[in-house]
């Protein structure tokens, strides 16, 4: 029995979602879960995002498409046609959760909204997951990466004191959504098999985003607003990031670390040796003068040096590690964090695994699908639909 099948392999996922919700669908399928990618028979459009893989922009290079749908099936269907919505009500009839970020409302005006889904799968968790959620007075509002970082105020704690904010690297806000709405999946299935009733979990980014401690939550109790600090901690000094000769380096260091701090700091200013700077606030308030004058100590050194000296002495330390530096990282090669994959088109290529273990052994993963691949298997396999059917089906446009 694999790991897949050990976890969540009883349950089918229609995943319908582009890249706002993609790694959703990807979290499920790394818990087991048998993820169904479904697309426009021209494809996502996120097969037309770059980065492309050095063979072009062909549909089946996406790298983003090829790490946000790995794992999955896929197969092609056109819900804009009443022939594509009834055969996807077939699907729905055998799957267990349904996977969208359409704009509110779409699904309702096509006949594909909750109460039409749930009579033919009158347990069905159907996870929506949009900017600002599925009502409200911002519900239709657009909301690309940019906009609900903003929103949802991470933004505007981003980034150094004298600037404007600084937007988050990455899509940030679409991934943490997902994340969110697969916690509201989990919790969909858990209230299908001990109250044996559906769920349509409805996730909000911008809510999303506000869980982070200092966007609203200091606000709502102090009244205080959280300036932007750079890579500075809010409470601690020295907790930034320190320059060496090879890079950079983060270091954490609270009360409990700043003795050993100093002793290993061997040159350093005599006055830091007073009692007072052992007040985490004291030596906050001072944090830009400490920062500077633990510069010059660090810049004598390479990271991975002063790691291994700052570790003996338990304080956290550890260098900022570029993308190449963490595939390289000895404890990422020791975790089998990735693996080798072969996709048909683009060739072989070192492939993310799921970011824990269960009893040891990493979730397996298979590459992202071509455009309709499983067409066959899953239509005329599993559906019973006829392979001259499909054919047919497919000229018209609507697989």
């Amino acid at each position: 029995m694999t790991i897949q099948h050990a976890l969540m392999g009883d349950y089918r996922v229609l995943d319908l979602s582009t890249n706002m919700g993609a790694l959703c669908g990807k979290s499920l399928g790394e818990l087991g879960m048998e993820v169904i990618k479904v697309e426009p028979p021209k494809g996502d459009p996120s097969r037309k995002e770059p980065p492309f893989a050095s063979q072009g922009k062909e549909p089946e290079n996406s790298l983003r498409f090829l790490y946000l749908n790995a794992g999955k099936r896929g197969i092609t269907l056109d819900l804009s046609c009443p022939q594509g919505r009834d055969i996807f009500l077939d699907l729905v009839e055998y799957c267990d959760v349904v996977l969208e970020n359409y704009p509110p409302g779409y699904l309702e005006s096509i006949g594909l909204d909750y109460p039409a889904l749930c009579q033919r799968q009158s347990k069905l968790v159907l996870a929506s997951i949009s900017p600002f959620g599925q009502r409200g007075p911002y519900s239709n509002y657009l909301g690309p990466d940019l906009i609900t970082t903003a929103m949802g105020g991470l933004l505007y704690i981003s980034g150094t004191p004298d600037l404007p904010p600084c937007m988050p690297p990455e899509t940030q806000s679409h991934y943490y959504g997902s994340l969110c709405a697969a916690y509201g999946v989990m919790l969909g299935l858990w209230q299908r098999e001990t109250k044996g009733v559906g769920t349509h979990v409805d996730t909000s980014i911008q809510a999303g985003l506000a869980l982070h401690e200092h966007v609203a939550f200091t606000y709502s109790l102090e009244g205080t607003i959280r300036k932007r600090a750079g890579s500075q901690h809010h409470h601690v000094a020295p907790a930034n990031l320190f320059p060496c000769q090879d890079g950079y380096i983060s270091i954490f260091a609270t009360q409990q670390h700043w003795p050993a701090l100093l002793e290993v700091w061997e040159d350093h200013p005599v006055e830091l040796d007073d009692p007072r700077w052992m007040d985490n606030s004291e030596r906050r308030n001072q944090a830009d003068w400490i920062n500077k004058t633990l510069s010059r100590f660090t810049s004598q050194h390479n990271k991975e040096d002063l790691t291994l000296i700052l570790q003996k002495r338990g304080i956290p330390a550890l260098p900022v590690n570029s993308p190449s530096e963490f595939m390289e990282d000895p404890h990422v090669q020791h975790r089998q964090f990735f693996t080798q994959a072969t996709h048909p088109q683009i060739g072989s290529y070192q492939q993310m695994g799921a970011p824990f273990k269960i009893n040891g052994e990493r979730p397996k993963s298979t590459p992202a699908p071509l455009l309709g691949e499983h067409n066959l298997e899953i239509y005329c396999d599993q559906q019973k639909l006829h392979p001259e059917d499909l054919k047919t089906l497919t000229s018209q446009g609507v697989i």
